[in-house]
């Protein structure tokens, strides 16, 4: 049986220790509070140190937390074993990505970066060195950004890096993006706050040699910050890094 580690345990890291206890063997779950549901519970750590000495034999270490764990623990697991992060905000630190590739070909493992609550960041990704513009505009309720605006309000207009860093909870989705494309200077971000939106929407507008996309993506949030298809995505996600098997979508 596989075995998964799990940092975070809200909205998508329960989804996923729910649906894939059954499939898997979750060595522990990382968080500063004990998991609610007791077969979880036990196996909760809640150190770095913990976290180091329990990562060297499992198949994959899934974040479903916050960017800053990610940036603070990427050099610890990826000495051990494989990892999918969820806050890919995290890239927008300058020199983090170089230091995450630096690991990976140092200790010979891969760190997977989730398509999460968007479709076709593999085609952004296929066709980048043709990409000529990417512009990703998120609009969300006032409440899921934090905030209080009684009226449509453009809270950020510009290069994604700084996006990430204002808000960097709420558009995980913009980094994928950047990630997969034209890099956090060149990729464009708005970030709207509208009471009268009818969930978290994303849009996604790409130039390129000869082609263009448009995706328009609607997800109701479920709690917070996440909507309702993510964690059903992340799920599907780690279940097909997991079991690569049968028919696989590439």
């Amino acid at each position: 049986m596989k075995k998964v580690d799990l940092i975070g345990c809200g909205t998508i890291g329960k989804y996923i220790y729910t649906h894939l206890k059954d499939e898997v063997e979750f060595s522990f779950i990382y968080d500063v509070a004990a998991p609610a549901d007791p077969e979880a519970a036990k196996v909760s750590i809640s150190t770095p140190e913990e976290l180091e000495a329990k990562c060297d034999d499992v198949d994959l270490v899934v974040e479903a937390a916050i960017s800053k764990v990610v940036l603070a623990l990427s050099p610890i697991l990826l000495k051990h074993t494989d990892f999918i992060a969820f806050s890919t905000t995290a890239f927008a630190e300058e020199g983090f990505k170089e230091k995450v590739e630096d690991l990976c070909n140092t200790y010979g493992h891969t760190f997977y970066v989730p398509h999460g609550a968007i479709l076709g960041l593999d085609g952004v990704f296929d066709g980048c060195s043709v990409l000529e513009s990417v512009k990703i505009t998120t609009i969300k309720k006032p409440k899921n950004l934090g905030r209080t605006d009684t009226k449509r309000t453009v809270l950020y207009e510009g290069p994604t890096r700084g996006a990430c860093k204002a808000y960097p909870r709420n558009v995980n989705v913009h980094a994928g993006i950047a990630i997969a494309g034209l890099g956090f200077e060149k990729t464009q971000s708005v970030i709207i706050a509208d009471p009268d939106s009818p969930g978290n929407t994303h849009k996604i507008e790409i130039e390129a040699e000869g082609c263009q996309f448009i995706i328009d993506v609607l997800s109701k949030p479920v709690s917070g910050v996440t909507g309702v298809y993510t964690p059903v995505s992340a799920c599907s996600s780690v279940r097909r890094i997991l079991f690569k098997k049968g028919i696989v979508i590439a």
